[in-house]
């Protein structure tokens, strides 16, 4: 993939992001004149559309003990299987193809439970393993073998837990991309119990269930394009479309989601929420999401063009710093709200989902009769609390819009 493919997905993600339906209105502008550059932003109503959040941004008060406490890395992993002395070459993009595998995906999952104990063979001795192979030439047959054995071992002894929670098939693992099919399935045995499907995503080219609950959920590399496609083959990316390549970031995305967002602690018991806290100096979202160039909204712009360069300049770091105060006391809320709104079923038809639906008929009524802001700000409400809304369906003028012109 291209570097400015890479920087636009990077720069232009949320945990909370969803394909765009209907035009949102502007809100109250504040603005800092300067000499090459006219820095303007937007302080949402609704923070919690813009909430971007990752494990090194807070603090867990609740952190998971891992059953697992052998020292053995993803990279560990990768070097044991390079038996022709490619890695220090490829490191990068070994790690990238291997995160983005169905065997990478379920590494991480199992390191995200932390709670299922490892299955070893009962007469395997790992430190006499560990002590043969620094004891052997790195790449001779002898210790490519060596090396290739504990690298088995260790994928094993994290995929057989997973096959015995019934989260994954043995038919399922073999050492192909982890696609969104693939991901969804997974993920939607884990959480189908505590966020079941709810229904209404009418995706053109999939009818998986677990598909169209991953996009319901709106978990990151899920992005469905404007016909409806989802592409359940593609891997997992942050745009809309077809995709071939591989994107380490739309993978790690997915498991901050899960974390962070969904009740990702396993317990004996069954799931809970991580308890949470924002780390001094972190802003949990992205100034760039709310900051316009000259007009024009800087994550859209093209990284090679003048107007990236706005953001080292007196106006962007003053916009930067006004948002976070706006945002960082807003916190817990946000979390919470983002959380609640990820249980909830998704606005798909306005038709169906809204104004045919026997929940809102009273206040639509209302609202047709009188065409009062109260009867119109009850509706929204209704609507609001029932709905996960995306960010430009979210706002009493888009609802308006809606129950004016939709049938």
């Amino acid at each position: 993939m291209n570097v400015k493919r890479i920087l636009t997905a990077l720069l232009a993600c949320t945990l909370c992001s969803s394909a765009i339906l209907v035009p949102a209105p502007a809100l109250p502008v504040a603005e800092a004149a300067a000499p090459s550059y006219r820095i303007t932003y937007k302080l949402p109503a609704n923070p919690e559309k813009y909430l971007f959040l990752n494990v090194q941004m807070v603090s867990i008060a609740n952190p998971q003990v891992p059953a697992m406490q052998c020292p053995y890395s993803p990279d560990d992993y990768i070097k044991d299987m390079d038996t022709g002395g490619s890695y220090w070459k490829l490191s990068f993009d070994n790690h990238r193809m291997f995160v983005s595998s169905k065997k990478g995906v379920l590494w991480n999952l199992y390191d995200l439970i932390g709670i299922l104990p490892p299955h070893y063979p009962s007469d395997i001795q790992l430190d006499a393993l560990d002590q043969r192979i620094d004891q052997t030439e790195t790449y001779s047959e002898e210790g490519n073998k060596l090396r290739e054995t504990r690298a088995q071992l260790q994928m094993n002894a994290r995929l057989q837990p997973l096959i015995d929670a019934g989260y994954v098939l043995p038919g399922e693992i073999d050492d192909g991309v982890a696609t969104k099919e693939f991901v969804a399935n997974v993920l939607y045995r884990m959480f189908g119990g505590v966020r079941p499907y709810h229904g209404g995503i009418d995706l053109k080219d999939s009818d998986d269930v677990a598909v169209r609950w991953a996009v319901e959920v709106c978990l990151p590399g899920f992005v469905v394009d404007r016909q409806g496609y989802i592409y359940p083959e593609s891997p997992l990316s942050m745009e809309p479309g077809p995709e071939k390549s591989r994107e380490e970031y739309a993978y790690d995305r997915v498991f901050q989601f899960i974390k962070l967002v969904l009740p990702g602690k396993k317990t004996p018991t069954g799931w809970e929420y991580y308890q949470i806290k924002l780390l001094p100096g972190m802003v949990p979202m992205q100034p760039r999401d709310l900051i316009l160039v000259n007009g024009i909204p800087y994550k859209s712009n093209d990284y090679g063009s003048d107007h990236y360069n706005a953001m080292y300049t007196a106006p962007y770091y003053n916009a930067s710093k006004k948002i976070g105060q706006y945002f960082i006391p807003r916190f817990p809320q946000m979390l919470d709200q983002a959380r609640k709104d990820a249980l909830k079923p998704r606005v798909w038809d306005w038709s169906r989902d809204v104004i045919h639906h026997p929940k809102f008929a009273k206040q639509i009524a209302a609202y047709r009769k009188n065409k009062s802001s109260q009867y119109l700000n009850a509706v929204y409400q209704a609507v609001r609390k029932h709905y996960n809304l995306n960010i430009p369906q979210d706002s009493v003028a888009n609802l308006k819009s809606v129950l004016d012109h939709v049938k």
